[in-house]
């Protein structure tokens, strides 16, 4: 069992990581979790709200650009979707990746990048592209496959 740190926030639970370092992902309870992922997700909803964001112009001339900035944002919501949900382990032993859950968060940040890119339909400046969706999805996979694989390297939580 693992102690609290003195004057740590609640919800922290500080483990040492490889090396005696403290490790902030191996002290991610699911409510922080889950609070990191609402802040995320209107976050998200803020952006894409955004009429007529602004061009930068080192990035913007680079092509599919936009996709790299999708891909990182929705890489994030995927991480923390997976570690804000409260898996129910099976079985005894150490907890192993689960390639069934990274599936559910993309199908998840499927829905939520498509319903998105339609939102923007109605926002002044933005458009709606199927690109951005399908790189929304892999991004959310993706996210959720690292979280995955942090959790596995986790102790099982009592």
């Amino acid at each position: 069992m693992h102690r609290p740190t003195p004057g740590a926030s609640p919800g922290f639970v500080f483990v040492p990581a490889a090396g005696g370092t403290l490790s902030f992902f191996a002290a991610l309870t699911v409510r922080r979790a889950r609070v990191l992922a609402v802040a995320w997700a209107l976050f998200l909803f803020t952006l894409t709200s955004w009429p007529s964001p602004p061009e930068v112009p080192v990035v913007s001339a680079i092509p599919n650009f936009d996709k790299v900035v999708h891909a990182v944002l929705y890489g994030v919501q995927g991480f923390l979707l997976y570690l804000a949900i409260r898996w129910k382990e099976t079985g005894p032993g150490p907890v192993r990746i689960s390639w069934k859950r990274a599936l559910l968060v993309g199908l998840v940040m499927m829905v939520w990048g498509s319903l998105d890119e339609i939102h923007q339909l109605w926002i002044p400046g933005r458009s709606c592209e199927l690109g951005d969706a399908i790189t929304d999805t892999i991004a959310g996979f993706l996210g959720a496959v690292a979280a995955s694989r942090l959790a596995a390297q986790r102790p099982r939580e009592a």
